[in-house]
This record gives C-alpha cells, sequence and structure tokens, in this order.
C-alpha cells in the first residue's frame, strides 16, 4: 500500500467518531433495559423500528447491584443493519451479561455478533454459561466494514478468543478494558484473532489482558494496516504479545509486559515477546515500554518436588535481546513491579495457577481447560504496582507504564480515533529524562517523507553526535541519545529535513 493511500485510510477512521455525533444524527434516545432473563434481546429487536429511525439510541443497562444480572438466552444479534450501542448507567458494580443454560447445556458461541457498528461501555460480559460450560469466543466481527467500540467493558472466561474477526476492514478501539482467562490450549487461546483478513484499525489503550494462554493479538494471514497500543498491561500471556503477521503502520508505547512468552521451541512466535512482519511501507516506533519477568517468585510459588518438568529459564535472554535490538535499550526497560493482587496471588485470594504454571506441570497438553480455575476478574485482581519502580513514571507522558486506571489515572491528550493520523507539523519533543545523565530518548514527528538529520551540538557548535542521517517517511520517531565520553553541560539537538533546520531543543547532561 502507497504512502497516500495509507493516509487516506487512517485519516477517513479518524473521522468517525465526528459523522456519528449526536448532533449530526438528532437528539439522543435513551432506552431503559431491567435485569433479567432475555430481556436485553427481547427489548433491542422489539425496538428495532424506533431504532432504525433515530440510530442514536443508546440502550442502559443498570449498575449499582449484584444482582443485576442480564442472562442472554441467545446471541446477542442486531435484528437489523443499523448501529447498536448499549451503556451501563447508575454506579457501583458493573451490570454482567451471563450465558443462561440452553436445554442441551451447551454455551451460547459467540456470545455477541457484530454485523455493523457496536459500542459497548460498561459492562462485564461473562463466558461462562449458568453451567460453568464455557463459550469458544465471546465478540465475532463477521461484516466487512463493521466498527467495534469497547469502553471500559471486562470479559471473563473464554476458551479460543476474546474477539475473532472474519469481517475484512474492521475498525477496532478498546479502552480501559480487562480481559481474563482465556485458555484452552497454547496456540489456540487468544485476545483479539485475525482469520486471514485486513484489519483497517486496531487500537488498544489502557487496558489489562492477564491470563491468556497464547497471545494478545494473533495473526492469521491477514494485514493489520493500523495498530496502536498504548499504556497496556499485559500479564503472564503464554507465547508473543503481539504476533503481528503483515502490518503498515503499528506503535507500540508505555505498555508493561510482566511474565510474558515462557513457552520454549516448538509453539507458534516461540522466543518472540513481539513478532512483525516486513512489508513495504512498514512503519514501527517502539519505545517507553516495560518488560519484566519475575522468575524466583514465580518459582518459588508454583515450583514443586513433585513436578515432572524441570523450571526452565526462558525469560532472560529472551529480555535482554528485545530491549538491546534495535537501538531499543535507552527506551524500553527491564523493571521489577510488585503488582497490589496479581491475577495468581494466592496469599491475597484464591488459590489459582497462573498460565505459566499450568504449562510446567504438563507441557505435552494441547487441550482442555478444566485443570485450570478460573478467577474473578473484578473482584480478585489489582494491577497496580509500586510506585517506586522504574515504571512507574517510565511513560513517555511521565505517567506510569502499562495501564493507569489501576492508579486512578486517566489517559488524556489523546483523541479516540486519531492516533493514526501523521503529524501535521515537523516537530521534535522534549528529550526525556532532562537533565540525564548518560542518556535521553528524542522523539521526532514528520508531516512527510524526506532526508532527515537529527544532529547533536554542543555550546560552541560543533557537531558531536550524529543519531539519524537518512531518508525517513511521515511519521513519528524515537532515538536515543547516548552521551558517554562527553562532558558535562547543555548540548543542542536539531532536526533538519531535505537540508533545512526546522526546530532545535535544548539538553543538558549532568554526570
Amino acid at each position: 500500500m502507497n504512502r497516500t493511500r495509507c493516509s487516506a485510510i487512517l485519516l477517513a477512521a479518524a473521522g468517525l467518531l465526528f459523522l456519528t455525533s449526536p448532533s449530526r444524527l438528532g437528539a439522543q434516545r435513551y432506552v431503559d433495559v431491567p435485569a433479567g432473563y432475555g430481556t436485553l434481546q427481547s427489548i433491542i429487536r422489539a425496538d428495532s423500528v424506533n431504532r432504525a429511525a433515530n440510530p442514536n439510541t443508546i440502550y442502559r443497562v443498570h449498575r449499582g447491584s449484584i444482582d443485576s444480572v442480564y442472562y442472554l438466552t441467545s446471541t446477542l444479534d442486531y435484528w437489523g443493519s443499523m448501529q447498536l450501542n448499549i451503556q451501563s448507567f447508575g454506579t457501583g458494580p458493573l451490570p454482567r451479561f451471563v450465558m443462561a443454560t440452553l436445554s442441551d447445556g451447551t454455551p451460547i458461541t459467540p456470545i455477541i455478533y457484530v454485523r455493523k457498528n457496536l459500542s459497548l461501555k460498561g459492562v462485564s460480559i461473562e463466558g461462562k454459561n449458568t453451567l460453568g460450560v464455557t463459550a469458544d469466543r465471546i465478540i465475532r466481527i463477521q461484516d466487512s466494514a463493521a466498527t467495534l467500540t469497547l469502553d471500559s467493558v471486562h470479559f471473563a472466561n473464554s476458551a479460543q478468543s476474546f474477539i475473532r474477526v472474519d469481517g475484512k476492514n474492521a475498525r477496532i478501539h478498546l479502552k480501559n478494558c480487562r480481559v481474563s482467562n482465556i485458555f484452552s490450549d497454547f496456540s489456540n487461546a487468544r485476545g483479539v484473532d485475525n482469520r486471514g483478513v485486513t484489519i483497517d484499525t486496531l487500537i488498544m489503550e489502557g487496558c489489562s489482558f492477564y491470563r491468556i494462554a497464547s497471545r494478545v493479538y494473533r495473526d492469521g494471514g491477514g494485514i493489520l494496516t493500523y495498530g496502536f497500543f498504548n499504556h497496556n498491561t499485559f500479564v503472564d500471556i503464554g507465547t508473543a504479545v503481539l504476533q503481528l503477521g503483515s502490518t503498515v503502520n503499528i506503535t507500540y508505547t508505555n505498555n508493561l509486559s510482566v511474565n510474558g512468552q515462557f513457552i520454549g521451541t516448538g509453539q507458534s512466535a516461540a522466543g518472540r515477546l513481539i513478532g512483525i512482519s516486513a512489508v513495504p511501507g512498514l512503519t514501527v516506533h517502539i519505545f517507553n515500554n516495560v518488560f519484566y519477568a519475575d522468575t524466583a517468585a514465580l518459582y518459588a510459588a508454583y515450583h514443586t518436588s513433585s513436578d515432572t518438568v524441570a523450571f526452565p529459564g526462558w525469560f532472560a535472554d529472551t529480555l535482554a535481546s528485545l530491549i538491546a535490538s534495535a537501538g531499543l535499550s535507552g527506551t524500553n526497560i527491564s523493571s521489577p513491579v510488585t503488582f497490589t493482587i496479581a491475577p495468581w496471588d494466592i496469599a491475597n485470594a484464591i488459590k489459582v495457577d497462573s498460565i505459566a504454571r499450568w504449562y510446567w506441570r504438563n507441557p505435552t497438553v494441547n487441550s482442555s481447560n478444566s485443570s485450570m480455575v478460573g478467577i474473578d476478574s473484578i473482584k480478585f485482581t489489582n494491577l497496580a504496582y509500586n510506585t517506586d519502580a522504574p515504571a512507574y513514571t517510565f511513560g513517555s507522558d511521565g505517567k506510569p507504564a502499562g495501564a493507569s486506571e489501576w492508579f486512578g489515572i486517566s489517559i488524556t491528550g489523546v483523541v479516540p480515533g486519531t492516533q493514526h493520523a501523521l503529524p501535521a507539523d515537523f516537530s521534535l519533543e522534549h528529550n526525556y529524562p532532562n537533565p540525564f545523565n548518560p542518556s535521553t530518548a528524542i522523539g521526532y514527528s514528520l508531516p512527510r517523507n524526506g532526508n532527515v538529520r537529527l544532529v547533536v551540538y554542543d555550546l560552541f557548535g560543533r557537531e558531536v553526535r550524529t543519531l539519524v542521517e537518512g531518508h525517513q517517511s511521515a511519521g513519528r520517531y524515537r532515538t536515543t541519545f547516548d552521551a558517554r565520553g562527553l562532558a558535562s553541560g547543555a548540548y543542542f539537538c536539531c532536526l533538519s529535513v531535505d537540508g533545512v533546520v526546522v526546530v532545535t531543543n535544548k539538553m543538558l547532561l549532568m554526570k
């Protein structure tokens, strides 16, 4: 895909929220839905004519009580081609969507079909039916060019995937969501599962994925045109955190990965926390992330003399290789963190195995999740971590790496749906940290392609380091200035494009 075409697609996606704003669709219309058996489906079905007349309809489900349960007696579908918008209102516990038991005891799969545009906000969806039988998948996108928007939605328990994408050119935006307990085997349990199609946009912001046996995102031979992963927490992920396959433009920043990619050779995407396949015009931005594995704590908590498999030392080399590769050592770190209540925390919650422990017990298992104990993804987990960890201020915005909602910190300065738009102007971010010793991270943006030079000068105008020199495509970039061997004092970083200086910043080295 050429740059012009890619830009057009991304900018068109960026305008989606504007085009569907209430001011353009008429007055907001609310329909209250009481809890109970089949109430959600029956009211949506009966109201389809009214929703067609006013697509700006919101179906409101009730918060505030553990009894606020909406039992789904069939797959939640649209009964029409218009968009569907479901939001919770009130305060207290999220309303829960739970599969009712069918006459033959089998679960509903999937729980939700996405035919056109679906928006969910502030609900909890349970992938087990009332008999405890787990569905293969929770959400399935079937139509082409569908848009799925999930805000503050909690998902728990699925055997195959959280979202399966069959329709072409889907646009998916996840914000402040929590996804846990996806396990059947170590190649089939995924977060977002691309079934060999082109996904237009996949945005994850402020989300937490934990206890996922395989991958958070799995490419199945398709293409991800644009991926944006910002301030997410990934904990206890079996193989690669992201298996991206063919990707045109990817940004992975301010994320926290703890105890991921523990499965050894022979498994899909083994040896990589992030797997990316190069395509023409590929743009990759990976910076200000924290990758950590606490092998000693896991060994102490889960290794017993009765185990038939020795504890593997799989993390250290993989993490060191990732952090040191491609010049990322200054912007991606390995920082110990201690969660307030981790998903596998046996001291503060019910005794639950981690996915890693499940694998160690029997690495030949390739099916059946019956040996795994489920955990309430809302009640027994708190992924806030110690504020004295370097990760707590390591974000490029000075905020904690990972999902900052655990600290009561919102993500600001980002407009949903527009992160992928190309920069409007040339810019050179102030280096972080500043003052620094001995290295600091520098970000810059290019609104168009050009021959780029990023050079560091001293107070006398002498060139002391050339950080970047060569042709680059429009986009956002980050590099590292290592000042070892230079004297303390002020330095200037200068960005020039096609021989024209566009911006200069001052930096302070203090040894």
